[in-house]
């Protein structure tokens, strides 16, 4: 009878850890950590998934998670309408060229979630427009800097070795690439400068020279609001950087001039560049597989963007970054899912997908046998990123300016100072 009482304890107690055990198991097979979360952006939705299947492979933390593949024209409108509806997403994968024009429809991401110390060592450079004084308006996700494609084929047709280094070898190189019929029609071209329309990545260029020559074209004034310094001019120096990329930029357009190799006639340049009739071509890094699909018996290959001798270089970078907008109906799962998707794993996991270098440092490029990917990891590592007022009125404003100077209508003093006030104008402040 002794034995008794502590046969029925025993019991109890085994009972109470079998119940706890069916508890523990029932709810991490019934609920998600981060809960609910939907997100938005333009990034394959396989590519997306991807990443998703490995976070939930063995885990069931990203049960919730939901993605919806929106084209990158569509994006912002659907964001400014999910949110004015109350419908919009829990996450969004944001670009950088509307941080400017559309952060009021986003939430801050405080610094004791991801300091800014963290940040800065984590991400690259071109990242850093997302942060503010409080917080960052995103985690960087991707990065996409913008590169020089050259055809191989040309170069040595044309006794030429490499690719240029510096953007003042390029006019020589004009007058050995470019070839023209006996009535002066364009058939071959050396690079595609000095008109705006037919282009690709036109404003983009245009803003590695500013940034190379050291006018960041935005900035923010001294009442703490951004403001256009793009026609300012350094009181030592006789031409502003405005004046020196504008007319060097044109230059290439103009038939009394050695360097002329492109015009308004000629057909787009990225179609040029497939088609074997344009040596060199500035596109992203994305566009790699394109290039190689559209053309396979294409020989071509990659370098950086030409920098300025003795001065700055480093070229435009396209980023995007996991932002959470405002009306979010989880904003801890969200940025939980954030942090999921930027960590070392998942970086590696994008980075092989998109054939991109990874936003993250400490991440390795990918395989060292690729002769690209070294080439778009550097170029990630100098690249910039620009604070655009809105990406459609600044093209247009530039585009104007371009066909000013090219037309004759104003001199290139008279365009960038156009241009300057435009874009103050633009950004509310004079």
């Amino acid at each position: 009878m002794k034995t008794f009482p502590t046969i029925v304890t025993g019991i109890f107690v085994a009972l109470a850890l079998v119940g706890f055990l069916l508890f523990a198991t029932f709810s991490s097979k019934g609920s998600s950590a981060v809960g609910t979360v939907v997100v938005w952006g333009s990034v394959s939705q396989d590519v997306f998934n991807g990443i998703l299947g490995d976070l939930k492979t063995g885990n069931n933390t990203y049960d919730g998670v939901s993605y919806q593949e929106i084209s990158d024209d569509q994006l912002m409108p659907k964001l400014v309408e999910g949110i004015a509806s109350g419908h919009g997403p829990d996450l969004v994968i944001f670009p950088e060229e509307d941080l400017l024009g559309q952060s009021d429809k986003l939430q801050l991401i405080s610094y004791s979630a991801l300091s800014r110390r963290d940040f800065q060592s984590t991400f690259v450079q071109a990242g850093e427009n997302f942060l503010s004084a409080n917080g960052s308006f995103g985690i960087p996700f991707t990065v996409d800097p913008l590169v020089m494609y050259w055809n191989r084929t040309l170069f040595s047709n044309a006794g030429v070795a490499e690719p240029p280094t510096y953007w003042d070898e390029i006019p020589d190189l004009s007058g050995k690439l470019t070839k023209a019929s006996q009535n002066g029609t364009i058939q071959q071209s050396a690079v595609a400068l000095g008109t705006w329309e037919n282009i690709d990545h036109a404003k983009e260029i245009f803003l590695t020279l500013m940034n190379q020559l050291g006018n960041p074209v935005v900035a923010v004034n001294d009442k703490g609001a951004f403001a256009s310094v793009f026609s300012n001019k350094d009181s030592s120096a006789s031409v502003s950087p405005a004046d020196s990329a504008a007319l060097f930029y044109t230059e290439f357009a103009d038939p009394t001039k050695p360097m002329y190799s492109w015009n308004r006639s000629q057909p787009d340049a990225h179609d040029a560049f497939v088609n074997g009739e344009l040596a060199i071509y500035f596109g992203f890094a994305s566009e790699l597989s394109g290039i190689r699909a559209a053309n396979p018996n294409l020989n071509f290959d990659v370098a950086p963007m030409p920098a300025i001798r003795g001065g700055g270089q480093g070229a435009f970078a396209a980023v995007s970054a996991f932002s959470i907008p405002r009306g979010s109906a989880n904003p801890t799962g969200a940025l939980a899912v954030a942090q999921a998707f930027t960590s070392v794993a998942s970086q590696t996991s994008l980075a092989n997908a998109l054939g991109l270098p990874p936003v993250r440092r400490d991440v390795s490029p990918g395989n060292a046998s690729d002769p690209y990917i070294v080439v778009f990891r550097n170029a990630s590592l100098t690249g910039f990123s620009f604070l655009d007022p809105d990406p459609t009125a600044t093209d247009s404003i530039f585009g104007r300016m371009v066909d000013a100077i090219s037309s004759g209508k104003l001199q290139p003093t008279e365009a960038t100072a156009a241009a300057g006030a435009e874009l103050g104008a633009l950004l509310g402040v004079q």
